[in-house]
């Protein structure tokens, strides 16, 4: 049995600690692992910040102390499974001396060493600067969601790199139908929606105008992007399977930045998961998930955008095909059982070393 204490950034309500840790933790304890975990923020905490408000320092300062008090009482643990880093802002060697006597695995599903060198403040750079990148070269294992992360990781000196997906339960859907009428979807968070939906607003407008199909946009505010005519649907984890397959189409918009090359993919995950088509920007992941014709489509400009929504809405064999066998992939290379296999392995081995 190993003792893990896993260090998460949020609660079930934060999507990168739900999908890359807390989904996994029953899978762990049935093979045989110990977890408890702990949270470092509140679900009020993302309440307020996807509701346009600030991040509430008073908040994460009560935060931090709970994190502190929770490493001291949990001295035992064999494992520390840690979500990026221990504390936000804390420098490295503060975060080396809270760790030392136990083995170290930090996974990142995104470019979270961004944050710091975006820091223009030279005393900032010296504190903080390259604290990711030495949190990487002292953790016995470092676990990744995409092979862009895993190339920087091995590039600054990680000892041992491992690559995990994010992942489903896929057994939680069934082959379904694409519904009627016509339905497009995104799921997301508003942070994430101010960034991607503008990619694309002109072309889906477009689209729905003239065949009169169907949007829904999950997890965004209600006066976000007034101009699409989509329904707005708050996020929640128990409605979520239900949104996904009353989708026909899922779309993933990304700009090609440096910080999107980073991203792990999940929501085109979640749309093959649920055996539907995605039309993606080729950007990092987002490239290798779909295959372009057979599970979805690769947009680049907004006629890609848009042509790629009228193949999907005027051939049901088309979306019904690259919906199936995008399900197909989801469920033999991305379930969570299959993840959770990988992480108790690592466990295990990190604790032999």
């Amino acid at each position: 049995m190993v003792r893990v204490l896993a260090l998460t950034r949020y609660a079930r309500k934060g999507a990168s600690s739900r999908v890359r840790f807390l989904q996994y933790v029953p899978h762990l304890e049935r093979l045989g692992d110990r977890v408890t975990v702990q949270s470092l923020l509140p679900a009020a905490y993302l309440d307020r910040l996807y509701a346009g408000g600030d991040r509430q320092l008073s908040v994460v300062a009560k935060a931090c102390a709970e994190r502190l008090a929770a490493l001291l009482h949990h001295r035992d643990a064999d494992v520390i499974w840690l979500q990026r880093e221990i504390f936000p802002y804390a420098p490295f060697f503060a975060e080396s001396l809270l760790a030392s006597g136990r083995k170290l695995v930090i996974d990142f599903d995104d470019a979270h060493h961004l944050y710091y060198k975006a820091i223009k403040a030279g005393w900032a750079q010296s504190l903080y600067g390259d604290k990711i990148e030495r949190l990487m070269r002292r953790a016995d294992t470092v676990t990744v969601g995409n092979r862009t992360l895993a190339d920087y990781a091995q590039a600054v000196g990680a000892r041992n790199v491992q690559l995990i997906p994010s992942a489903v339960d896929t057994t939680r859907f069934t082959t379904a139908p694409a519904p009627e009428p016509f339905t497009v979807g995104w799921i997301g968070t508003p942070m994430t929606a101010d960034e991607a939906m503008p990619l694309v607003q002109a072309p889906l407008t477009r689209f729905l105008t003239e065949t009169g199909a169907r949007c829904v946009l999950v997890g965004v505010r209600p006066d976000q992007f007034p101009e699409i005519p989509a329904e707005r649907i708050p996020w929640s984890e128990d409605s979520e399977d239900a949104l996904l397959t009353g989708m026909s189409v899922g779309l993933c918009p990304l700009a090609d930045t440096e910080w999107n090359r980073g991203k792990s993919g999940y929501k085109i995950i979640q749309y093959m998961s649920a055996g539907r088509p995605s039309l993606v920007s080729p950007i990092g992941i987002a490239a290798d998930l779909i295959a372009d014709g057979l599970t979805g489509f690769h947009c680049r400009t907004p006629h890609d955008w848009y042509q790629g929504l009228m193949k999907l809405y005027r051939d049901a064999d088309l979306r019904n095909g690259c919906g199936a066998r995008a399900q197909d992939i989801a469920a033999t290379t991305y379930d969570t059982a299959i993840a959770a296999e990988q992480i108790h392995t690592i466990f295990a081995a990190v604790c032999r070393s």
